[in-house]
């Protein structure tokens, strides 16, 4: 129990103010109990005094023989007894119930009155019976129970109301602060005050506010760098696995060079007509020089992006003439290439870099199609397509095509295709610009997609 109470701001509350309230009434009985019989006697006398001087003034213009009717009048409505010396004879008026006089105080006035038809003075003594300060405090004693009971009962009551006004929006608070601690902040704390609790409440509300704000930020923050880290992850196996593959790629033609060379050198077979030999060396030397380049461009393009040179370039200007460059290479594969291009289409972004990966698209789809077959060359705001007709590939490769090195065709001859990279630099190349893109089978074809918005 005490412990409840302890821990219960309503409780201290309601036992504080009624404790106060209790004590303050008491005091103020017992001040009461002890000062108002003292103050009490003190005026009885007094107004006995005024009351006899009045009563004097009175019998001097009154006439003996209705003296007696005036003096009877008196008595009863002071309770007193009235003794008036007439020569030799006393005169009693008045009386009182019986034990008045063992349960009063006794006040007795002692004076010489004058009558309207005589000239000589008559003494006059007068005895009245009045409550004492005793009978006073006996009362409040009496009475003291129910004082007692109502003094309790007013000052549980207050307290009850005091707290629940006073602790109330302390409580809302407190409440409040709870939820705060466990990082809820969809509340509001609704306490209508203009003091100072009032005042806490609003600074309360606009902190929590505040750091809802903060929190959202900070969440959007953070899974924007957890995004961020696991493209970087991303990245770091990408980078390894790439220069795993171009060792590998690059080893392949070393090699052939080493022997080409060392049999030229030793003139072993026909190795010994360098005429020959020397044209497939140089082309083998060639290839490397293409993959190297290849390798170098990707690397520049990590590094550097697109390095500040951000500027508006025509797609529709750049497809036109990278369509007429790679017009030999259709003609000479019987591929006829149908263009249809909106006017005024374009992207931010570096026109060197973006000239590339359209040339990429466009090579590839004049070099993986059979003979005879079209390429549809189709741009709009959005997008841009290339449809190569007469050919697919497996689905198992659609996943991977833009892997650095990978090639569809499984023999690696350079005869057959490229070194793998072309695919891989062209997605690079638009990832920086932010243009999203896919390669899909179509009803023998096959699209290539670039999602410029």
């Amino acid at each position: 129990m005490v412990k409840k109470i302890r821990n219960s701001l309503s409780a201290k509350v309601f036992f504080w103010i009624a404790g106060l309230l209790v004590l303050c009434s008491l005091l103020i009985y017992g001040i009461v109990m002890i000062i108002l019989p003292k103050s009490y006697s003190t005026v009885v006398s007094t107004q006995f005094v005024d009351e006899m001087e009045r009563f004097v003034e009175t019998l001097a213009e009154t006439n003996y023989e209705d003296a007696p009717e005036v003096i009877e009048q008196f008595c009863q409505n002071n309770q007193a007894l009235v003794m008036l010396t007439d020569g030799s004879e006393n005169i009693p008026y008045g009386s009182v119930p019986e034990g008045s006089i063992e349960e009063g105080k006794t006040l007795t006035y002692t004076a010489t009155t004058t009558f309207k038809d005589r000239t000589g003075e008559y003494p006059l003594t007068v005895t009245s019976f009045s409550p004492t300060g005793q009978e006073l405090t006996s009362l409040f004693l009496k009475i003291f129970p129910i004082i007692l009971l109502l003094i309790f009962l007013i000052s549980f009551v207050g307290a009850i109301l005091c707290s629940k006004i006073m602790v109330k929006p302390v409580l809302e608070i407190s409440r409040i602060s709870k939820r705060m601690a466990d990082l809820d902040m969809t509340w509001d704390c609704k306490v209508n005050r203009t003091d100072e609790l009032g005042v806490l409440a609003n600074s309360l509300n606009t902190m929590a506010k505040r750091l809802d704000t903060t929190m959202k930020e900070l969440e959007s923050a953070n899974e924007q760098l957890r995004k961020d880290m696991e493209h970087i992850t991303e990245l770091s196996h990408q980078r390894r696995d790439f220069f795993a593959a171009a060792s590998h790629e690059l080893k392949t033609p070393v090699t052939i060079l080493k022997g080409q060379i060392e049999s030229m050198i030793l003139g072993i077979g026909k190795y010994k007509d360098t005429g020959k030999v020397l044209p497939e060396t140089l082309k083998e030397v060639e290839n490397m020089e293409r993959l190297v380049k290849e390798i170098l461009t990707i690397s520049k393009i990590e590094m550097d992006g697109l390095a500040g040179k951000a500027e508006p370039v025509s797609l529709s200007d750049m497809l036109t003439k990278v369509t007429e460059t790679l017009l030999p290479l259709a003609q000479e594969r019987q591929i006829t290439v149908h263009s249809q291009l909106a006017e005024t289409v374009t992207v931010s972004g570096n026109a060197s870099l973006l000239e590339k990966a359209v040339h990429n698209i466009l090579s590839n789809a004049i070099r993986h199609s059979p003979e005879g077959a079209e390429v549809f060359i189709h741009l709009t705001p959005s997008v841009l397509t290339v449809t190569n007709t007469g050919t697919s590939i497996p689905e198992e490769d659609l996943p991977v095509l833009f892997t650095p090195f990978y090639r569809v065709e499984k023999s690696r001859n350079k005869a057959t295709g490229g070194s793998g990279l072309g695919l891989y630099i062209t997605k690079t190349i638009l990832d920086y610009h932010k243009i999203n893109c896919n390669i899909a089978n179509t009803e023998n074809a096959v699209k290539f997609t670039a999602f410029l918005q």
